[in-house]
């Protein structure tokens, strides 16, 4: 009897893993076919038959046309994700502004909003609320069918609890963010550090798409006067195709340790051409471009990467300086066999912080359940979680279509 209920129990479990990584595939690359998503999954043509029957019969996939092919014979129905399923939010705070990114249920964006936040962290969960449905009453949307929101936050986050542990630049100390905002926008809340939204977003859709191991470089900056200060080098850990952020949440601090290594002021031509693909390298850029790569040294001998990312919102896409940065970071690595880590602009330098975000919220959606909900770490940050109300509860949306909260 034991072993019999384990095998069941195996099989239910294997089952549900199989219904999501079809899911995760359609969602990471569009419109596929059955053959495709067996080819990429290796499950053997009955199983993934009975899943796509599945899904399509529970109407969390639809059939979008057939596949172009020059081969003879049946062509092939192509899937997607229903995008009516419902969409989510994502938010990234800078010093003066945030962006919000809004994407439907099969991760495509819907619309992209930005307005200037404030420094008052008791002030943005309302806010943030009130664009959000500002939005969605002038898109049509209902607020029913918000699955949930990620918010990027400058500062050390407690992910798993959703509190904003520290942040200089907010004056803030163990603010429950996520618990603040769900409790305004009635759905559930992550939150994390900027800069690991801003990596998932490439690790997604960006540079670093495809890699299992890259460092992504956060370099912010303001205006002192009539020059511009680059004043910020975080940095975020892409191990094994998993952010790491450490056991205190603080991984990738890495201005605190590397206090010598400051980065000279520029002016506003400086910096403009520091985002010209074109431009030429001055003495001044390669000047900022070896302080750069010192830094990225310092962390690479550590990690080892296959790449880094440039990010954050100072845009550093000349290719000239992009390659000083990447010569002069390898000749400071330590030599190693085979060794060269190359280093690649970003993809977003306006609302990558909100695209991670959004991505993050959507893929933390287990959409492929009877209700679905949030998986059970990323339940813990909505207040609705722990009631009677919370996750387990459906609710009706389009097209007869049964969801729940996150």
């Amino acid at each position: 009897m034991i072993k019999n209920n384990a095998q069941k129990a195996n099989q239910t479990s294997s089952a549900a893993h199989n219904r999501r990584l079809a899911v995760r595939l359609l969602r990471e690359h569009g419109e596929l076919s059955r053959r495709q998503l067996a080819q990429i999954t290796g499950l053997r043509s009955s199983t993934l038959t009975y899943i796509v029957r599945e899904l399509l019969e529970n109407r969390i996939v639809r059939t979008v046309g057939k596949r172009q092919s020059n081969t003879v014979g049946k062509k092939q129905m192509l899937l997607e994700i229903n995008p009516d399923l419902g969409w989510v939010a994502g938010a990234g705070i800078d010093r003066d502004t945030m962006s919000i990114s809004f994407l439907n249920a099969a991760g495509k964006v819907i619309g992209r909003e930005r307005f200037n936040s404030g420094h008052d962290v008791e002030e943005l969960p309302g806010k943030l609320a009130a664009h959000i449905r500002d939005w969605a009453l002038r898109e049509g949307e209902s607020m029913e069918n918000l699955l949930g929101a990620g918010i990027g936050i400058p500062g050390v986050v407690d992910s798993e609890r959703g509190v904003l542990m520290r942040s200089t630049w907010l004056k803030a100390h163990a603010f429950p963010f996520a618990a603040l905002l769900g409790e305004q926008l009635d759905a559930p809340v992550l939150i994390d550090n900027d800069a690991n939204f801003a990596a998932i977003a490439e690790s997604h859709l960006g540079s670093a798409r495809g890699l299992s191991n890259f460092i992504y470089f956060f370099v912010s900056s303001q205006r002192n006067g009539d020059l511009i200060e680059i004043y910020g080098l975080g940095s975020t850990y892409f191990l094994n195709y998993k952010l790491y952020r450490g056991t205190h949440f603080g991984a990738g601090e890495v201005d605190a340790v590397l206090e010598s290594n400051r980065i000279e002021r520029v002016t506003p031509g400086q910096l403009e051409l520091m985002a010209d693909e074109q431009g030429t390298l001055t003495p001044e850029l390669e000047k900022i471009a070896t302080s750069l790569a010192t830094t990225m040294a310092s962390v690479g001998n550590l990690l080892d990467p296959q790449a880094i990312v440039l990010g954050g919102n100072v845009s550093i896409t000349n290719h000239q300086m992009v390659q000083a940065i990447e010569r002069a970071m390898n000749r400071m690595l330590v030599p190693l066999p085979n060794r060269f880590v190359h280093v690649r602009p970003s993809r977003f330098l306006d609302h990558g912080i909100s695209m991670g975000a959004a991505t993050a919220a959507i893929e933390a959606v287990n959409i492929v359940e009877e209700v679905p909900t949030m998986s059970p770490r990323v339940m813990s940050l909505s207040p609705k979680a722990g009631g009677g109300n919370g996750a387990s509860r459906g609710r009706s949306v389009r097209d007869g279509l049964t969801t729940g909260r996150l």
